[in-house]
């Protein structure tokens, strides 16, 4: 495969400049899951630029975000001079313990863009048009992810076209591109006082998620499907299930507070928070140490003394991959209200 027929965009030579600039000679390419399959393209790219003495692994575990770098463990065992992680943007330290980037190893972190090429059509944000306008919407948010970023000034453009007026949400460098969000921040999109959403992106993580932060309508225009769904209802149910989800955990009388161990992933000051909000309410805690959280190993710890859980590491597991468990798996937010028993506001994430 020729680079140019690679599915993005991806800058081959800040790559390059990266490994030689810093005078790297052990560097681990990071991707997210959808573009391991182009990891040895990607290499066959850059392979004749560097200096011969360079060695270049391709990191195959699972990696779910700028939060998953995990650059303790390479840094315990191959010891790399830089990581090059493709298709993240950097992960706001504000949401994570200040050790989230490496520090005194000599380590660096390069993020590289990988910007789709998928083409979205004027029909295709007609459609997205007319199904907002069902909810009354006449001022949309425009949100994605950032691997279509590019694509917003031509979605805010054919929007306006069609009766809505777009609003696209100014980023906060360097973590944010302008209309970008990721699984555990909305901030952009709640602070656009719009009153509906359209997402540009594939499935559904990232449109249900902007629902639960905001419980505002969410149309998906999918350029890989080449289709625009309304996704309200479907959030609306997801939505339901968590404040029942919230109403069971409020007589739990014994906690298992998750701890992330993943680099961005780790967050003691909001471990200190709930652990406050426990004591407060004549509840008790366990404390629970996880780098990779799954169900059997939810399972395995599980006992008759835990009545709820809560997932201070990624809030999207509890609504995404535990949300049908035998006990109450709850964000931080939803904590929050168990713990205060209140159904509203509705936090999320929180």
């Amino acid at each position: 495969m020729r680079c140019s027929d690679l599915q993005y965009d991806i800058d081959y030579d800040l790559i390059v400049d990266s490994i030689v600039d810093n005078g790297a000679r052990r560097v681990v390419i990071q991707l997210p899951d959808g573009l391991k399959q182009y990891s040895h393209s990607i290499y066959k790219c850059i392979e004749g630029r560097l200096p011969r003495w360079v060695d270049v692994y391709i990191h195959a575990d699972p990696n779910y975000g700028a939060c998953d770098l995990q650059y303790g463990q390479l840094w315990a065992t191959l010891k790399p001079d830089l990581i090059i992680h493709i298709g993240h943007s950097p992960y706001p330290k504000e949401l994570a313990h200040p050790g989230l980037e490496p520090r005194g190893s000599g380590l660096k972190v390069v993020y590289v863009p990988a910007l789709s090429r998928t083409k979205i059509s004027e029909e295709m944000i007609s459609e997205a048009a007319r199904l907002l306008k069902q909810h009354g919407v006449k001022r949309a948010a425009v949100t994605t992810t950032s691997q279509h970023v590019h694509m917003i000034k031509q979605v805010a453009d054919v929007l306006r076209k069609y009766g809505i007026e777009p609003v696209v949400p100014r980023g906060i460098k360097p973590y944010f591109h302008d209309a970008q969000i990721i699984g555990c921040d909305y901030r952009l999109p709640y602070s656009s006082k719009a009153e509906g959403f359209l997402y540009i992106g594939g499935g559904v993580f990232h449109p249900l998620g902007l629902y639960l932060a905001t419980l505002k309508p969410v149309v998906k225009t999918d350029p890989y499907e080449g289709k625009s769904v309304d996704l309200t209802s479907e959030g609306e149910k997801l939505y339901r299930s968590r404040l029942y989800t919230v109403m069971k955990a409020m007589d739990a009388d014994n906690w298992g507070v998750i701890v992330g161990l993943k680099t961005g992933q780790y967050r003691p000051w909001l471990v200190e928070r709930l652990k406050k909000q426990i004591i407060e309410a004549g509840k008790n805690y366990m404390l629970i140490a996880s780098e990779n959280l799954t169900r059997e190993s939810l399972t395995s710890i599980d006992s008759d003394w835990y009545d709820a859980f809560i997932v201070t590491s990624c809030p999207r597991l509890p609504t995404d991959d535990y949300w049908d468990y035998h006990k109450p798996v709850l964000t931080p937010g939803e904590a929050y209200m168990a713990l205060k028993r209140v159904l509203e506001p509705y936090r999320f994430p929180w």
